[in-house]
């Protein structure tokens, strides 16, 4: 007669799954989860692939966020130079609009 496995409990591994729901719409508090997660499971010497993915996910959205960012400043700082109407900047049209 065999004996089942026993089942092993993974400490981070609902951690790991709230942070990568959560990666998109709340991407630091996903970050946060995951690496927290991540921590508990490595600390329980177990696998938590949960938790990478919530935090690759939450760094990839924020990566895009930032990028967002810098590219909303920059073309704040380009309609600001230029005015409104539609400008050609490097051979790409911005178009700038009054501010109210």
């Amino acid at each position: 007669m065999t004996h089942p496995e026993p089942v092993v409990h993974n400490p981070g591994k609902t951690l790991g799954i709230v942070g990568l729901v959560l990666s998109i719409p709340l991407s630091l508090v996903g970050l946060v989860l995951g690496i927290v997660g991540l921590v508990k499971s490595r600390r329980a010497r177990l696998n938590n692939w949960w938790a990478v993915a919530a935090i690759v996910v939450s760094f990839l959205v924020i990566v895009a966020i930032v990028i967002w960012a810098a590219t909303l400043v920059w073309l704040m700082g380009e309609c600001a130079e230029l005015g409104p109407g539609i400008h050609d900047v490097n051979g790409r049209p911005i178009e700038c609009v009054a501010g109210s």
